[in-house]
């Protein structure tokens, strides 16, 4: 790539063609301010913040959207830029109803009140517009105040290029110019927002806000902890903010190579501003009816009532959520068990029969000129995944075709959308002819491809292709560490009636982790709920109450998401870490150490 070199403020400065005057400052550690400028999406050039002056031309430029041209000589600051920077805030704050006392931005975390400390601004020379602006609450996780928008477009164009969504937009003109949400609705009646919170990561004033987050704490003072989302094998950064023990909000690590920045509906709110009631204690079932007792109880009445059964009559039924820690502790006490399963989704267990990581699959799917989803559900289950989907069809032009999924809003933005898949030669000369031509495809395919229509689907697909040519194949299954944790030996198992009546299993130990339901997705086989009734022994091992736990003899309780240690390995192979952001709460142990308490 050409280089170019260039003086700022005095200093010169090297930089490639193609990037803008303010990129080549920032990467030479010059700062120039901004309000409307995200890294990660296209710049805009509207609030005219990073204006800078340029030898050769007259007017004062924005730097985020110029680009740098070899030998120029740019200005960063003088006396002129601030007295114009301070204007333009100047006309910001006038323009809206800008009261930071009552915002939940207040104190640190509004770009808009930091930049208004910077620049020195006491009071507004202009008279204030005092608009009557709506603030919509509709929303399920995040609200819009229109008369904080200072009209960046950073929402807007996250919405946009992100998540692919579309959902947001300007709308009107003049003082009356409002983001507005599918065609001026509310977040609470719109068909294509997906919850991800994106909007919200990038609003530099309070506008768009966090309704469970609001007020419990500015973010500049929590305590941040970086970590891993467990919600499903993509295995996104996140960023905890806690203060007093306590989540107050949750983001995406913009360091993480997995979501650089990006979470879904699950990552971004489900973690935490879903009400769930926690196990904090084990309970022991006495007369009938669950009682709490110490740890040192529970273990002991685990042990007394299965110390007389012989291995082959006791079973582990495990959590794909499990870390890859406490999968090499059970290695070490296999011996003792009968079998050791993990439950995954209905079809998972042949994905897991020989564990096919997929590294780089987010790159490939970046890159690709055709995304082929097969039996997956990346709407629902992986919305990251979804995302990049998404952008790739509506913003690069890639084909899409879906078979055997489930509807979604991606169905929209597909050249081929079946929910089941037939074998009539009109519809794969159909398939085949929009991949013609495709060179870079990207086959995905989830549990439900590997059914006998499904694998018949992959080799017609596969048959479609030139041999040089032919699709990156991606395994994207639907459960958090399930490969990981078949590849270390545990049994997949998404038959849990037939596994449970295999074998005279009379004492069952279910470690559930931290799912969300509290292991209570076990009981969707109707046949399972009959089965632990007729167990002389059950053991629930659970984060959360549930439909599950009623039927436990001995409870223990164990951590969440935010108070686990460990690590787990995403569909790409990475190895990702889990770090505490809380302090457990109540008694909840981590599973590996009531795992080793119980069977060492």
């Amino acid at each position: 790539m050409k280089t170019l070199t260039l003086t700022i403020d005095g200093k010169t400065c090297a930089g490639a063609a193609g990037q803008t005057i303010l990129e080549i400052a920032q990467a030479n550690g010059i700062e120039i301010p901004t309000l409307c400028f995200m890294k990660e999406v296209s710049p805009w050039g509207g609030c005219r913040m990073c204006i800078v002056e340029v030898g050769g031309i007259p007017k004062p430029i924005p730097s985020c959207a110029t680009p740098a041209t070899d030998g120029s000589v740019v200005v960063t600051k003088n006396e002129r830029l601030d007295h114009l920077r301070k204007l333009t805030l100047e006309l910001l704050f006038s323009e809206r109803n800008h009261i930071c006392p009552i915002c939940p931005m207040n104190k640190g975390d509004c770009e808009l009140q930091m930049s208004g400390y910077k620049f020195g601004i006491d009071g507004i020379r202009y008279p204030y517009l005092y608009p009557a602006f709506p603030v919509d609450l509709s929303g399920k996780y995040l609200g819009l105040d229109h008369n904080r928008c200072i009209l960046c477009t950073r929402c807007v164009r996250v919405c946009d290029e992100i998540e692919g969504a579309h959902t947001l937009d300007l709308g009107n003109r003049g003082v009356k110019s409002q983001i507005i949400v599918d065609l001026n609705t509310t977040f609470g009646a719109s068909t294509t927002c997906t919850n991800c919170g994106a909007c919200v990561s990038a609003c530099p004033t309070g506008a768009l806000f966090d309704k469970d987050a609001a007020f419990h704490g500015a973010l500049k003072k929590c305590v941040q902890v970086r970590t891993t989302c467990a919600e499903c094998p993509v295995g996104c950064g996140l960023v905890v903010y806690t203060t007093d023990n306590r989540v107050v909000d949750v983001f995406g690590d913009q360091d993480s190579p997995v979501n650089r920045g990006h979470l879904c509906v699950r990552g971004r709110y489900e973690t935490w501003a879903v009400p769930r009631e926690r196990l904090l204690e084990p309970m022991i079932r006495t007369k009938g009816k669950l009682a709490p007792a110490p740890w040192e109880e529970a273990i002991a009445a685990i042990r007394a009532a299965t110390a007389r059964l012989a291995p082959r009559e006791k079973s582990l039924l495990v959590s794909g959520r499990l870390t890859n820690e406490a999968a090499r502790i059970l290695a070490k006490f296999r011996s003792g068990i009968g079998r050791v399963g993990m439950y995954v989704a209905q079809n998972e267990a042949a994905m897991c029969g020989e564990p096919d990581f997929a590294p780089e699959a987010f790159a490939r799917i970046d890159e690709a000129d055709a995304v082929i989803l097969l039996g997956a559900d990346p709407a629902r289950l992986q919305g990251v995944v979804a995302a990049r989907i998404r952008v790739a069809a509506r913003k690069r032009g890639a084909k899409l075709v879906l078979l055997n999924v489930r509807p979604s809003d991606l169905d929209a933005h597909a050249d081929i959308s079946s929910r089941m898949i037939g074998f009539e030669s009109a519809f794969w000369k159909r398939v085949a002819e929009v991949l013609r031509g495709c060179r870079r495809p990207v086959l995905v395919y989830g549990p439900h491809a590997m059914t006998s229509p499904g694998i018949a689907a992959m080799e017609q697909l596969l048959a479609i292709f030139e041999p040089d040519c032919g699709p990156t194949v991606v395994a994207l299954p639907s459960t958090t560490n399930a490969l990981a944790l078949a590849a270390a030996g545990i049994e997949a198992v998404d038959n849990l009636s037939h596994w449970l009546t295999t074998a005279p299993v009379r004492a069952l130990h279910v470690c559930a982790a931290d799912e969300p339901t509290g292991g209570a997705g076990i009981l969707h086989d109707r046949a399972v709920a009959g089965l632990l009734h007729s167990m002389e022994f059950l053991v629930v091992q659970a984060a959360y109450v549930s439909r599950l736990t009623e039927f436990a003899d001995v409870l223990l309780p164990t951590t969440v998401w935010s108070e686990r240690d460990g690590t787990i390995t995403n569909f790409e192979g990475r190895v990702l870490p889990l770090r505490p952001a809380l302090t457990p709460r109540g008694q909840a142990r981590e599973e590996l150490h009531a795992l080793e308490s119980i069977y060492a």
